[in-house]
């Protein structure tokens, strides 16, 4: 079954608290994968296994990205 836009959009905060629960979030969208929406969660650091982020919420598929610290580019 895939996953709507509005269901996506409606689980997004959740997944925010979660994740900002176990690390610093720099970024929470959403994005298409095949007919579904996802959540894509970007985290500042790795995050310890221990913490066990859920890979769905509310039937929302998670995707987790470590990116690392946002800084400002000045040309």
């Amino acid at each position: 079954m895939s996953t709507s836009i509005e269901q996506a959009r409606l689980a997004k905060p959740k997944a925010k608290e979660i994740a900002g629960s176990c690390g610093t979030v720099v970024g929470v969208g959403l994005i298409r994968i095949g007919d579904s929406y996802a959540i894509k969660v970007n985290l500042r650091d790795h995050v310890p296994e221990k913490a066990d982020l859920p890979d769905t919420i509310d039937g929302v598929k998670i995707v987790y990205d470590v990116i690392g610290p946002i800084s400002l580019h000045q040309h």
